[in-house]
């Protein structure tokens, strides 16, 4: 955390802040979407959403709206904005991105081992000790969860 700079740091948690749905976030990517669509260099074109949030969207647009009005006709407006959000999706993704490769990070990121959610919150505690007695049990037990059981005696 020594490397990071404070102010880079202070700005991403500003617009990372949970708060009003995200709505720092959600006027960033506003912005982003706006200097893209009218970018010619190529680096201004690349929009890179935060994919768990729009994941989230998606299925709330879902399953929170219904797909059937109380007149029994279509819920065109709930359609027309699932398929807005994926075009976008869709259209981000379509764009070139103009930097150079890195093959020995590319290989690093492919074969890089995946923690699952235990390995990932040990991982943490391992980082950061447990700050309260929550988290002391917390971390009591994910290490008692992942440790082999001992040999059967015969």
């Amino acid at each position: 955390w020594s490397k990071i700079q404070s102010a880079k740091f202070s700005v991403l948690e500003h617009q990372m802040d949970p708060s009003s749905n995200f709505s720092s976030y959600r006027s960033t990517l506003k912005a982003a979407m706006w200097r893209s669509a009218g970018a010619v260099d190529d680096r201004q074109k690349i929009v890179i959403p935060f994919f768990s949030l729009l994941v989230k969207d998606l299925y709330f647009l879902n399953e929170g709206c219904a797909s059937r009005l109380p007149n029994g006709h279509i819920n065109f407006d709930k359609f027309w904005q699932l398929a807005k959000q994926v075009t976008e999706f869709m259209a981000w993704k379509q764009v070139s991105c103009p930097f150079e490769k890195v093959n020995h990070v590319i290989t690093h990121l492919q074969t890089t081992h995946v923690l699952t959610e235990t390995g990932l919150a040990l991982a943490s505690f391992e980082c950061e000790g447990p700050d309260n007695s929550y988290e002391k049990e917390r971390y009591k037990n994910l290490k008692s969860d992942t440790q082999p059981p001992p040999p059967e005696r015969e």
